[in-house]
């Protein structure tokens, strides 16, 4: 019969949340990338391709930077982040990352959702994957 003296179980914890901690980051990144994959596709693989403008000079909302249209930013809006504190330290406590696609600037990503999805079918797609990195069933 075996035994074990001293056993530190904050250290194994901690160990252990290390690793589910990678594991949940490296899954957030196989949606990410299959997600700019779908986006690429919905809206043509050339970057030059599309509608520029710059921003309104005149009008209600001149000089407003969300008024310009750069045919690349949502592809460039695509991230993956963790929940920050108030403080701008990442919350570890409940393992929270997260896959965002729009901002300030591509405001207009749950519009293109709707219209031509591209997110939710990257993320039943990319689903087998991500049940293998995390070991899930």
């Amino acid at each position: 019969m075996s035994r074990v003296e001293y056993w530190n179980f904050n250290e194994a914890d901690q160990d252990f949340a290390n690793i589910s901690r990678a594991r949940l980051w490296d899954a957030a990144y196989v949606v990410k990338d299959t997600v700019v994959r779908r986006l690429r596709s919905r809206i043509g693989e050339g970057e030059t391709t599309g509608i520029n403008r710059p921003v309104y000079k005149t009008g209600k909302y001149a000089g407003e930077p969300w008024t310009a249209r750069d045919f690349g930013q949502l592809l460039r809006s695509v991230r993956v982040t963790g929940k920050e504190s108030k403080t701008g330290k990442l919350i570890w406590r409940k393992h929270n990352v997260r896959v965002y696609v729009g901002n300030y600037l591509a405001y207009y990503a749950d519009i293109f959702e709707f219209y031509k999805p591209f997110f939710r079918p990257a993320v039943a797609s990319s689903l087998r994957e991500v049940k293998e990195i995390l070991g899930a069933r």
